[in-house]
């Protein structure tokens, strides 16, 4: 769907005014709280270029909410190697007696990957995506990194969006062993040391084990001997991971299926308004690495495109029916001129509580929606709904309705002559 999806965002001005501190104060709002973080940002940053991202999440003896306990360490440092690599730095601060992700600091385990992000995860992700949209940040070199609770926390996010990262660097800390496939692709250099009485090494030893049975020949590990819980000094020292860091490429490593042929077409105009009509899955995709947030950062770097628009218009839970109820208000009188809808799923999904769409009612609202568009000479672009599930074929029961409603998409294009 990547490549079939259209998106573009320009990149604002750089928000953040040079003052006498180089690390910018900032904020953001999750479930009514905030989390502060600090900015830093290339000394000289030049028209038309971008620039490199590291996200750093400190330790638990950092918490609090001054704004300013996080820069110690990995801050300070990059800040002394702007010349030799100039990046942003993105630091939050966790508040005290809260921690990055959702661990028990008795038994050293994590929760399982299968639970959702805790408010302060959210609100990590929330500043990042701020300052990715809001500054000439180059996607396909982020950098995640972090020590002892902000180990944990680095295992944990790469974890959830391996996706969204060119490199890893977790210190003294460890993951949910059952979700280390997840990270088979993404380059990660692990730190500990042997003597950590804090976080014990095993912690880092056994989820690059289960990394590299896996499969991944992109992960290292360092176990420095005599060492105890202070290993982020060598980490981030002069023989340390930062110059391997910003080696990473993630277009280089993990190049992604259908973003050349992006690059390449020119069916994309000046001054299109481009439309995401769907479900969860569109809402997600606008968020950072999610398929249409990719798109866009591709279209970002097409010089003969301007004043592209982005509409997105996708609702967690919402089905044909929905869609149908709000076209108007959030396609048709906001002028899209490419309308992508990406629908199907919660209509079979829901039949399981009685809550879904009938074939019928999904072939002749999906009609209804594409002759509405057509009549304002918009283009459309119609896919199937995707899996419930990841399951083998056979195993889910609604496999063989989810073939149907495809088959019912499929025909309906050919019927109506698009995409």
């Amino acid at each position: 769907m990547r490549y079939l999806s259209l998106l573009l965002l320009s990149v604002t001005p750089h928000l953040f005014a040079q003052t006498s501190d180089p690390f910018a104060e900032g904020s953001v709002a999750v479930d009514g709280k905030s989390l502060h973080y600090r900015l830093l940002s290339p000394a000289n940053l030049e028209d038309g270029k971008r620039y490199p991202l590291v996200l750093f999440l400190h330790g638990a003896g950092e918490r609090g909410s001054d704004n300013k306990s996080q820069l110690a360490y990995l801050p300070r440092r990059m800040l002394t190697l702007q010349k030799s690599h100039p990046c942003f730095l993105l630091a939050p601060q966790c508040p005290r007696r809260m921690k990055w992700n959702d661990i028990s600091w008795e038994t050293m385990r994590p929760a399982n990957l299968a639970q959702p992000m805790i408010w302060t995860q959210r609100g990590v992700v929330s500043a990042l995506q701020k300052v990715v949209r809001s500054n000439p940040v180059d996607i396909d070199r982020i950098y995640l990194t972090g020590l002892s609770m902000g180990g944990f926390g680095s295992w944990d996010l790469a974890a959830r969006h391996p996706e969204w990262f060119a490199a890893c660097v977790p210190i003294c800390g460890g993951g949910a062993l059952e979700f280390a496939p997840r990270l088979v692709g993404l380059p990660t250099w692990a730190w500990h040391g042997d003597s950590d009485n804090v976080v014990p090494a095993a912690g880092s030893s056994a989820q690059v084990k289960y990394i590299r049975e896996a499969g991944s020949t992109v992960i290292k590990y360092t176990e420095l001997k005599g060492i105890g819980h202070n290993s982020w000094s060598a980490a981030y020292g002069e023989k340390g991971a930062i110059d391997w860091m910003f080696k990473q490429s993630k277009s280089a490593a993990r190049p992604l299926p259908g973003l050349e042929m992006i690059r390449r077409t020119k069916s994309i105009r000046k001054g299109e308004r481009i439309a995401f009509l769907g479900d969860s899955i569109t809402q997600s995709g606008a968020l950072l690495g999610g398929y249409v947030d990719l798109i866009k950062n591709v279209l970002a770097s097409r010089k003969d495109l301007e004043n592209v628009e982005v509409i997105p218009a996708g609702i967690s839970g919402h089905k044909v029916p929905d869609l149908e109820k709000r076209l108007d208000r959030d396609i048709l009188k906001k002028g899209a001129t490419v309308v992508f809808i990406y629908i199907g799923i919660n209509d079979v999904w829901h039949s399981q509580s009685g809550r879904g769409t009938s074939a019928s009612d999904f072939r002749a609202g999906l009609i209804r929606i594409i002759d509405k568009i057509k009549a304002t000479n918009a283009t459309v672009i119609l896919a199937t709904p995707t899996t419930i599930g990841e399951r083998l074929v056979g195993e889910n029961p609604l496999d063989t309705m989810l073939d149907d409603y495809s088959a019912i998409s499929r025909n309906v294009a050919r019927e109506k002559n698009i995409s």
